[in-house]
């Protein structure tokens, strides 16, 4: 593919130091190079000197002191004139900003690292979508698989259909699934990913980790790496992916050792915000990524223990509970993509309509697969003769 149709990811060319720490040890490292060691004469000239200005100009002591002072006696007294000032601060900007001088982006990478993130210098292609005939199948065949989840399809629609008139590459905006459990909220995120032919991670929000494999593990600590966002972009070489991150009203938070908390919520606002994601610090490379071209979708049962700050940079779209009719739907077609008689089919359509009755609770999709993985295993029960 060439580069016209590459889209910059790599954006930080060149290690970023701090400015300001720079100039501290810059003046730190000139005044110790003009630091010498007073002597006594040198503190014998001070005190003539006073006393000569004192006569001729008629001041007192204090005055005098005032204007002829002793000489440093550690390199932190050392006066810097206003030129060495601005040539320390011009020299720091220089090196902070990469104004002059070539310096290797990698330097503080290890070779391994550095192979991987070099061949991606000038960017990587993105998924791009069809016409909008082309989004109006990919809806169709995500209603016909699970209608339940009609609201969701006819957001990602829409998504598509605006990618399509525009031209851009695929990208949906943050939004969150939110119904009861076992509907199917995952699984259509990821035939959404099958259907439009976009790589895709999951995460589960609600494990310890969560926040680690979110954003990676800083350099420095033993299980140093980058997070999965970052690496399924660097697997598949594609800088538009889908993040699938489950159970969001589940959110956990950890503290280390040393007390630092780390929530997984806060790790993940910087990633959701445009702007923050356009310019993303990955903590393992400390190296700037544009994250921006990643579609996020949340799933959650309850948005009241979603964090307020992570609901204003999402929609929320609210879907309903399983029918007996969308049961006996999943039933068939996933019967049929396993290959099971029409016998078998039918009797798990008949147990997904007579099960939450006698069972005296809802069925989700996880009792009809259950369903479906037994009667696969009587139908395919040898004889006994």
């Amino acid at each position: 593919m060439s580069t016209a149709h590459l889209y910059p990811f790599l954006l930080t060319v060149r290690p970023r130091y701090d400015e300001t720490e720079l100039v501290a040890r810059f003046t730190k490292h000139l005044k110790a190079l003009r630091y010498v060691d007073p002597t006594k004469e040198d503190i014998l000239q001070v005190l003539a000197d006073r006393e000569a200005l004192q006569i001729s100009r008629g001041l007192t002591v204090r005055a005098a002191a005032a204007l002829i002072p002793f000489p440093a006696t550690m390199p932190d007294g050392i006066h810097l004139r206003s030129e060495d000032k601005a040539r320390i601060k011009r020299r720091a900007r220089c090196l902070a900003w990469g104004e002059k001088g070539s310096v290797d982006a990698f330097c503080n990478l290890k070779k391994e690292e550095a192979d991987r993130l070099k061949p991606i210098e000038a960017g990587l292609p993105a998924v791009l979508p069809g016409n909008e005939h082309w989004a109006d199948e990919i809806a169709a065949h995500l209603h016909d698989e699970m209608p339940w989840m009609g609201r969701a399809t006819e957001h990602a629609w829409h998504a598509l259909r605006r990618s399509a008139r525009l031209g851009e590459p695929i990208r949906l905006r943050p939004f969150i699934l939110n119904g009861p459990w076992g509907i199917g909220k995952s699984a259509w995120a990821r035939r959404l990913s099958e259907r439009l032919g976009t790589p895709s991670v999951e995460i589960d929000a609600s494990k310890g980790g969560a926040g680690f494999a979110l954003v990676g593990v800083e350099r420095g600590w033993g299980t140093a790496q980058p997070g999965r966002p970052v690496e399924v972009i660097l697997e598949h070489r594609v800088i538009n992916p889908i993040c699938i991150i489950d159970e969001i009203c589940k959110a956990t938070a950890m503290t280390s050792n040393k007390g630092t908390r780390h929530n997984f919520s806060d790790a993940l606002l910087s990633l959701l915000e445009p702007e923050t994601a356009g310019h993303w610090e990955c903590p393992n490379f400390r190296l700037s990524f544009d994250m921006s071209r990643i579609s996020w979708i949340l799933t959650s049962n309850l948005v009241g223990t979603i964090p307020p700050a992570v609901l204003s940079r999402c929609q929320v779209i609210e879907l309903p509970d399983l029918a007996p009719n969308d049961l006996v739907h999943f039933a068939r077609r996933q019967g049929s993509a396993m290959g099971l008689s029409q016998p078998s089919i039918d009797a798990v359509m008949e147990a997904a309509v007579r099960g939450p009755a006698l069972a005296r609770r809802r069925f989700s999709l996880r009792d009809i697969t259950r369903l479906l993985e037994r009667a696969e295993t009587l139908q395919s029960k040898p004889l006994l003769h």
